[in-house]
């Protein structure tokens, strides 16, 4: 059976060894911290116990690469040794003072360099997440928020959240988001959403107007401009390139419907159609002619294939269209063709 010291330094070594090549638990961390550096340490110094010491201090230097730390430790045990037994068991005791200073010391470096990352580590791990065109996703944050993704979309978020809960959004999404006491803020390149708990669409694709819609809830518009304006249930903000900022009261479910895998339009400009079916179709849309442009559409759109899509159009809109499978290219125009830029 072992000693009850010789097991206490075999678990001390064990703990040190571990403590200094990084793979120290949250609880041996602790273990080590309260055995050198706590109030009530009382640790009997032996010669084995120095040895460990001295092996291990040579070690994490040697792994730290500070080999000037350990010539002037070298340095200066030999000068001690050179002195009288009095002075050497003296200065010995000293000595070994020191070496609990420089432990002290290495504790708090690992303290910044792997303690401090491994509680922020999750945080400062950033989860990026992309649907191509012609695709959509649903999925969950780490808080447990849910988020609809949609086409030619992209979100990053942190693997886990800090003090406040930040999203970094380009394209759209559908955000249900839980409460935790935690603002949740949506960053775009145009401007920013903050809420607590909350219901509501995000659009924020490039060249485009920065458009919130609130389902439920209640949430925080901020442009870059620094002005800020509250939405209700049933309001939608739009934010322009120039940062201009307006509200009104719209149908939830035009802005939201994409989530259930539809497009509603009612009188939408045909420019604006047009983008959206780019996304829906992954393939480049061309229309010929400003009037075309502004044409007012009507319609719903539902798991249809493109070419059952282009037939839709054809039949409730005066249009022809040209179809490139080769470079997915559709060119619209008008069905007479009478109509001049």
């Amino acid at each position: 059976m072992f000693h009850p010291f010789v097991y206490y330094l075999y678990n001390m070594e064990k703990l040190f060894r571990k403590y200094l090549n990084g793979t120290c638990t949250p609880e041996e961390f602790s273990e080590a911290l309260e055995a050198f550096c706590g109030e009530n340490t009382n640790i009997t110094m032996s010669s084995d116990m120095l040895k460990l010491w001295n092996d291990t201090l040579n070690a994490a230097i040697k792994n730290k690469e500070n080999s000037q730390l350990l010539d002037k430790i070298h340095h200066r045990i030999a000068l001690e040794e050179s002195k009288t037994a009095v002075r050497r068991f003296s200065l010995y005791k000293n000595l070994l003072r020191v070496a609990a200073v420089l432990i002290i010391a290495l504790f708090g470096t690992t303290l910044l360099f792997y303690y401090q990352p491994q509680k922020q580590l999750y945080s400062e791990v950033v989860e990026t997440i992309t649907t191509p065109y012609a695709a959509r996703t649903n999925f969950k944050l780490p808080d447990g928020s849910e988020i609809w993704l949609n086409s030619g979309s992209t979100i990053s978020f942190p693997k886990q959240f800090g003090k406040e809960r930040n999203i970094e959004l380009v394209g759209q999404a559908y955000f249900k988001v839980v409460k935790d006491g935690k603002h949740f803020v949506v960053k775009t390149s145009s401007g920013s959403v903050e809420v607590m708990g909350t219901s509501f669409d995000v659009k924020a694709y490039k060249d485009e107007n920065f458009q919130t819609t609130l389902v439920e809830g209640s949430v925080k518009i901020r442009n870059l401009l620094n002005q800020v304006a509250m939405l209700k249930p049933g309001q939608q903000s739009i934010i322009t390139p120039g940062s201009d900022l307006s509200i009104s009261e719209v149908n939830t479910n035009l802005s939201t419907s994409w989530k259930e895998g539809k497009l509603i339009f009612v009188k939408e400009p045909f420019q604006n159609v047009a983008k959206e079916l780019e996304r829906w179709y992954n393939l480049k849309i061309e229309l010929q002619g400003e009037k075309l442009k502004a044409l007012g559409y009507t319609g719903t759109i539902e798991m249809e294939t493109l070419g059952e899509l282009l037939e839709l159009i054809n039949t409730t809109t005066p249009i022809n269209y040209n179809f490139n499978k080769n470079t997915r290219v559709l060119q619209i125009s008008w069905k007479n063709n009478s109509t001049k830029n």
